[in-house]
């Protein structure tokens, strides 16, 4: 833990912007795989995934224990026509 509100802040923001590139790079294959679930990813990897937040944020924080995680909402993708 930081002794420094500032650097845990900067900690998560540094955890959140690479959950973000790595959601990014792996989102066809998120929407196949989570459609419409809400996901947590912890250090660039799914760690739990449930239909409503709270309940993602719930199994997240018991898995995280402590550490940072991201949660994130899976659109489904439209199907081609």
């Amino acid at each position: 833990m930081a002794d420094n509100p500032s650097d845990e802040k900067r900690a998560e923001s540094d955890s959140d912007a690479s959950n973000d590139a790595w959601l990014m790079q792996n989102w066809m294959d998120l929407t196949q795989d989570y459609p419409r679930q809400w996901i947590a990813v912890m250090d660039q990897k799914v760690i739990c995934s449930a239909p409503t937040k709270s309940g993602a944020n719930s199994a997240a924080k018991e898995i995280a224990k402590g550490k940072p995680f991201s949660l994130y909402f899976i659109e489904p993708t439209p199907l081609p026509l």
